[in-house]
């Protein structure tokens, strides 16, 4: 069986990826440039602290969690349609996939040792074993299961704040020393420095918070309904959808908003992490909020993209979200040489205002260059790599000549 073809796209899928992957880099920023580690009273010596109290407070409504979100849903998206192209050849899909998880999962871990703690990628590997077994599961089950997964987090936390209401308050002073170390390792420590952080991050530091703030469950809630929107095929002829797409923005907007306004407030204080009496509210505008501006944005660009003038500038982002593995990486590799020990060392150096410019000339960057190399190639270089060693066998990577072919 071969892989899919560049023809035999979606392009708002492509679109949508690319409108995601912004989204994802600005979120980012933060953690790739050590802002995330500076303690308040550090953050406050920096120049422009106030403006850029307000920028993260605009990040962390626009971004957080919702770029992730509509990346989870296309990964659902995707698995249905190489479940269907399977199913129409007659080959086998589970042991593929598999093999596709697996190798995802590796990129991941060599991506979060050498390059970004942070990264998503081995989780969607992990998850998308999960996502196998809902295969056979019917509309209706599909979201169910999703607000039952979505609430999961909010029943996860509110376990552990009952009981932690009756107890001193968490005092975070150790952490952050801990953080000091971790800049210091980061602006001026050798590589070998690097990553032992970076391995101890992942362990210690990534994968536990990602437990605690039910990261799986969240993904895999978002998987689902992406498997689900593929089944109804709304990507295929958006104009047919039109109303219960207009229906899903407003009502997606009216419950996201609001709830997204209350968790970036919450997100300027501690209280989720110390259990305060407040902290309880921030899984719970989390699993209501992010979904649903996530999945207003998504539904919003679908139905832009049905303007033709819109249709052209959103465009552009189609070669982006093409190379989305490859832009992804490459986000984190160009961030490392900007910020760490064996580039500028420029770690925990700059506020908001900086690094978001930074991200933003990243992105225009990434954007160029990803429509000249899709100008000669069929594929971004690790979307190459990562279909070639699914399929066992090295993929044609450059565009065939067309002279050839006419002959």
């Amino acid at each position: 069986m071969k892989p899919t073809q560049p023809n035999e796209r979606y392009k708002i899928l492509d679109v949508l990826r690319g409108f995601a992957l912004v989204g994802v880099l600005i979120a980012n920023m933060s953690s790739h440039s050590g802002y995330f580690f500076l303690s308040p009273t550090a953050r406050e010596t920096l120049p422009n602290a106030q403006a850029g109290e307000t920028l993260m407070w605009i990040i962390h409504f626009v971004t957080d969690g919702k770029f992730y979100s509509i990346f989870s849903l296309l990964f659902g998206v995707g698995f249905a349609l190489q479940l269907q192209r399977a199913e129409e050849k007659g080959v086998p899909f589970k042991g593929r996939f598999s093999r596709r998880l697996l190798i995802l999962f590796l990129i991941g871990l060599f991506h979060a040792i050498f390059f970004y703690v942070g990264d998503i990628l081995t989780v969607y590997a992990l998850v998308g074993f999960v996502l196998l077994l809902f295969r056979n599961v019917s509309n209706k089950g599909l979201i169910r299961w999703s607000i039952v997964l979505l609430c999961l987090p909010v029943f996860q936390y509110a376990f552990s704040w009952w009981q932690a209401q009756n107890n001193p308050p968490v005092d975070l002073s150790q952490q952050y020393t801990f953080f000091e170390q971790v800049v210091a390792a980061y602006r001026t420590g050798s590589l070998s420095d690097i990553l032992y952080m970076n391995i101890g991050g992942l362990a210690f530091g990534r994968y536990p918070d990602l437990v605690f703030t039910g990261r799986f469950f969240k993904v895999l809630a978002m998987f689902l309904l992406g498997y689900f929107i593929a089944r109804k095929q709304w990507y295929v002829s958006i104009s047919t959808h039109k109303q219960t797409l207009k229906k899903i923005v407003v009502w997606s907007a009216i419950i996201g908003i609001p709830c997204n306004i209350v968790l970036a407030q919450m997100m300027t204080t501690e209280a989720y992490y110390t259990y305060e009496p407040t902290g309880i509210i921030q899984p719970i505008v989390y699993a209501f909020g992010v979904p649903a501006l996530g999945i207003s944005y998504a539904c919003g660009i679908a139905l832009l993209f049905q303007k033709d003038r819109v249709k052209r500038l959103l465009t552009i982002f189609a070669p982006f979200g093409r190379m989305a593995l490859t832009n992804y990486l490459m986000q984190s590799v160009i961030c490392c040489f900007i910020y760490q020990s064996y580039g500028f060392g420029l770690y925990a150096t700059e506020g908001p205002l900086a690094f978001t410019m930074v991200g933003f000339g990243i992105l225009i960057f990434q954007i160029v260059f990803s429509h000249v190399w899709l100008s000669k190639y069929q594929f971004g270089p690790m979307e190459w790599l990562w279909r070639s060693l699914t399929y066992k066998r090295w993929q044609p990577l450059k565009k065939p000549n067309l002279d050839t072919l006419k002959t």
